[in-house]
């Protein structure tokens, strides 16, 4: 791990790495100190009573029979429960099998919902027998929507989501709900009320977040699909720590309603997204859910069908721009040599692979930080009970935020007027002199400001005749357990970005860390490289430790223009194969 001793920055050390316990005026309180842990208590209790009824059934051993299903693709397992061939008790006997084994592992679920499944269970639709999870955030009636907040739990819903009754009527099998931290915004994946979900690749590590629980369950083989939400990364990080696949749609492609957040209001900013286990399947619920017409149960949906794209038969190759750098933070080996490959790949098959140069990510990040926090964090922050454990890299955000101007103007000007080398923290300062809580007349300035942002992004790739841009989606591997705090939310540029430009964007796993491939140069800290970068880059590098993080899985991201979902999943599918024809392949860990 990189030690610089001459490393401070304001947003790492205020407060300390280490989580903490928040306190605020009492009417922020949404439960007492005493009731938060009674709450956590009867919650834990609860999964732990649900455990326990269904270990007969689940709690064995993968049989051959099981393995056999367990290769069955999406398409291939609806088709053989519509046939006959399986029952959707045959399914659920296997994949709870799986949801066990893979909560014993990593701690990834927070509801079982086997019996409920079968109850409901359509035969000879699009998704029969497809088991589906939902992520905590996701509402299903006589279930709890907890968003990791001990206030929010052992109060059941009254009503399910949109696509909830979707997936119902399509034939699948909503059998678990999956774990959150508290309030959402986080790399790890940790709660009072839950515990701490592991990264199954290793325990030491994060699987993401906000869908950690998800993450995890897919890369155990615990569900097919999972129903995801991504505000700044929240189904992209999960797929690339787990070595799954995930695509942010873009806002009213999928629907969203009855999905919760920590954040309410970011139009066109956060989104309900699908994540699964292989790119095939992600593929197939993508398109089955969109011929579903998911419009007619959610009014936010656009009206737009199911439009298959096919490079091949189109003539073409499609265009390729990549991002290296967003001038914020620089990708460490690891996830350089990730995109590397693919842009290798890419290139020997005959791909048009170019530098993209397109706005400065760095405004839009300027414009989507605010927006975000326009309320100054209230959203985030008024659920939180007396004595609740909330991540460190939200409360800096939210006291960075709330600082009074003079203190922050003096804050930003030191960042500017004595980082060495001059101008190393320009950057750096940019980002902490826009977050602050916004009256409505700036609130309304940003929404012009990220239009016009939005607008001269989709010109530059049409001028530039890209189809996909190609980045990393985080400078870090996997993050090490309590890193949160020193690796701060800002370094959720390279997904955030996209969220801000509401830009469909997947993310597919290329390898995995490599202890003698990915390591930094000799001296490094002494070098001029490190000498220039600013200090959200250095906590970065102070996380990033190749030894201990050698074997976890490594991502690109690929996106595209907004409401171009299917582009996206065959691009997506585009590098898979080019990863394949390399001699390269991502083959997964079977857990």
């Amino acid at each position: 791990m990189l030690q610089d001793a001459g490393h401070r920055s304001f947003l790492v050390h205020i407060p300390s790495p280490k989580s903490l316990k928040l306190t605020a005026p009492s009417e922020m309180f949404s439960l007492s100190s005493a009731d938060h842990t009674a709450a956590c208590a009867r919650k834990q209790q609860a999964i732990a009573d649900l455990l326990t009824r269904y270990a007969p059934l689940y709690d064995k051993p993968i049989t051959k029979k099981d393995a056999d299903l367990l290769r069955l693709s999406l398409v291939d397992l609806a088709e053989s429960c519509t046939n006959g061939e399986l029952s959707p008790s045959d399914v659920l006997d296997t994949y709870g099998k799986k949801c066990l084994a893979a909560h014993t592992k990593t701690n990834c679920l927070t509801d079982l919902m086997f019996g409920e499944a079968l109850l409901s269970y359509a035969p000879n639709r699009p998704l029969s027998g497809v088991p589906v999870s939902l992520k905590d955030v996701v509402d299903i009636e006589g279930h709890d929507t907890t968003v990791g907040f001990s206030s929010k739990a052992n109060r059941p819903v009254s009503s399910s989501a949109p696509i909830v009754q979707l997936l119902k009527d399509a034939g699948a099998l909503v059998h678990v709900k999956t774990t959150v931290p508290t309030g959402l915004l986080s790399f790890e994946c940790a709660s009072n009320l839950f515990g701490t979900t592991t990264n199954p690749y290793n325990a030491h590590f994060s699987p993401g977040a906000s869908t950690g629980g998800g993450g995890a369950l897919l890369a155990c083989g615990g569900s097919k699909v999972e129903i995801a939400s991504d505000i700044g990364g929240s189904a992209r990080l999960p797929s690339a720590y787990c070595g799954v696949y995930g695509m942010k749609a873009s806002s009213g492609r999928f629907p969203t309603l009855g999905v919760q957040t920590c954040a309410p209001g970011l139009d066109r900013i956060q989104t309900a997204s699908p994540m699964a286990k292989s790119l095939d399947d992600l593929q197939a619920f993508w398109e089955r859910v969109v011929k579903m017409k998911p419009w007619e149960y959610d009014h936010t949906c656009v009206p737009i069908p199911w439009r298959s794209v096919d490079f091949v038969s189109e003539g073409r190759k499609p265009k390729w721009g990549v991002i290296w750098n967003d001038g914020l933070i620089t990708p460490t080996p690891a996830c350089k040599r990730a995109l590397q490959l693919a842009v290798d790949a890419l290139r020997q098959q005959g791909h048009e692979v170019v530098d993209f140069e397109g706005p400065d990510p760095l405004e839009g990040l300027t414009i989507g930080f605010p927006l975000t926090l326009a309320d100054g964090g209230s959203s985030v922050t008024f659920p939180i009970s007396s004595g609740e454990t909330i991540n460190p890299a939200i409360s800096a955000l939210l006291t960075t935020a709330k600082l009074p101007s003079l203190v922050k103007r003096l804050v930003v000007n030191c960042l500017r007027w004595f980082s060495s080398p001059p101008g190393r923290n320009d950057a750096y300062a940019r980002l902490i002199e826009c977050l602050h809580p916004c009256s409505i007349a700036d609130e309304r300035k940003l929404s012009i400001l990220v239009e016009e942002y939005r607008t001269r992004w989709a010109g530059a790739m049409t001028e530039q005749g890209v189809d996909f841009i190609l980045t990393v989606p985080h400078a870090l591997p996997p993050m090490p357990k309590d890193g949160t705090g020193t690796a701060t939310l800002l370094s959720a540029n390279y997904c955030f970005l996209y969220n801000i430009l509401d830009y469909p964007a997947g993310v597919v796993p290329t390898t995995f860390v490599d202890d003698k491939l990915d390591v930094l140069p000799p001296n490094f800290i002494s070098s001029k490289t490190y000498a220039r970068f600013n200090d959200a880059e250095r906590a970065i590098y102070s996380l990033y430790d190749p030894q201990s993080m050698h074997g976890l899985p490594l991502a690109v991201q690929i996106v595209g223009k907004r409401f171009e979902e299917e582009k996206v999943l065959e691009g997506m599918q585009v590098v898979e194969r080019a990863l394949k024809a390399s001699g390269k392949p991502f083959i997964q860990k079977d857990f």
